[in-house]
């Protein structure tokens, strides 16, 4: 049994030293180019893999048609053809980021409502980012670190770590940190006490135990309240941020206005409205633009107990 395991353990080892060797010649390609053109090759590559990658297309597509009911099924193909297409430039822009602590980030990025932010830092609790899969999410967290301003990120671990140490060394290459997911409350308590701001992506599926039941397009999706439960025991202000592309290597980073605390002192009603507004700011970001969101993950897996309507998207 253990001459099992073993083997099992080299042959994973390998496939994950295989993955990343890939991984690293892929990046040696982009870095190859000029930034524009690598940004070009990874939207070309993302509408290339729309016809490629069948079951996260199927995803997609159902989740388009549960969300935009009224639309038709050519302008939900559309939507969804563009999303891989944003996919593959972020990606391509993340690879790059080295870019991005080259010259100001202002020619990159347009910061819009950044008082929103600084009135809510200086509050001196730390600030909550709530934001989701949303454009080039991982400039929008570099381009705040560059701006002078370094944060923190709740993320989870990737499962080859030979993969997930090269993806930190990108995200924290400008100053930002990561949070582990799995033993975020403390980091994140400890980051918000320094004055830190902290992001946290609250547009997944999440496990009944981990979640709460808050209206998504018009239907129910288990939401994460760790981001709730965080911001009425430290009352550190929620501020919502977003990032939309205006051209091909332009951005806009949008802050929203902080999403007013509810805290009537009933724990779990609290716990639901709040994070029903926090989601609420994702969807209407999200409705503005579409083609921006990570349709390709199954957000609406997990269903209420007494929820008869099955969930289509496979």
């Amino acid at each position: 049994m253990r001459t099992g395991d073993k083997k099992t353990t080299w042959a994973r080892k390998l496939g994950w030293a295989v993955e990343y060797m890939a991984a690293m010649a892929g990046v040696g390609v982009f870095h190859l180019m000029p930034f524009t053109w690598a940004v070009r090759l990874g939207g070309l590559l993302g509408s290339l893999w729309y016809y490629v990658d069948q079951r996260h297309r199927t995803v997609t597509l159902d989740n388009l048609k549960l969300a935009f009911t009224g639309k038709s099924p050519e302008e939900l193909e559309k939507i969804a053809k563009r999303a891989y297409r944003n996919l593959g430039y972020s990606a391509a822009e993340f690879i790059r980021s080295n870019r991005y602590g080259e010259h100001p980030i202002e020619a990159y990025v347009e910061f819009v409502n950044y008082d929103s932010f600084v009135r809510a830092h200086a509050k001196g609790k730390g600030v909550l980012f709530v934001t989701g899969h949303f454009g080039s999410w991982e400039l929008m967290a570099m381009a705040h670190a560059y701006s002078g301003n370094p944060s923190s990120a709740v993320v989870r671990p990737l499962d080859n770590p030979y993969l997930d140490r090269m993806v930190t060394r990108l995200r924290t290459r400008c100053g930002n940190s990561m949070i582990n997911k799995s033993r975020g409350m403390r980091e994140i308590l400890r980051a918000l006490d320094k004055g830190r701001g902290v992001g946290i992506l609250l547009d997944q599926n999440v496990a009944k135990r981990e979640g709460v039941f808050v209206d998504f397009f018009g239907r129910p999706a288990c939401t994460n309240k760790g981001l709730a439960i965080i911001a009425r025991k430290t009352q550190a202000p929620v501020v919502p941020t977003f990032i939309v592309r205006k051209s091909l290597t332009r951005h806009k980073y949008v802050f929203g206005d902080e999403i007013p605390l509810i805290d009537t002192g009933d724990k779990d009603a609290d716990i639901l409205e709040n994070t029903q507004a926090y989601t609420r700011a994702i969807e209407d970001m999200v409705r503005k633009h579409p083609d921006h969101w990570f349709w390709m993950h199954r957000r609406w897996k997990t269903r209420p107990d007494d929820e008869r309507e099955r969930y289509t998207a496979r």
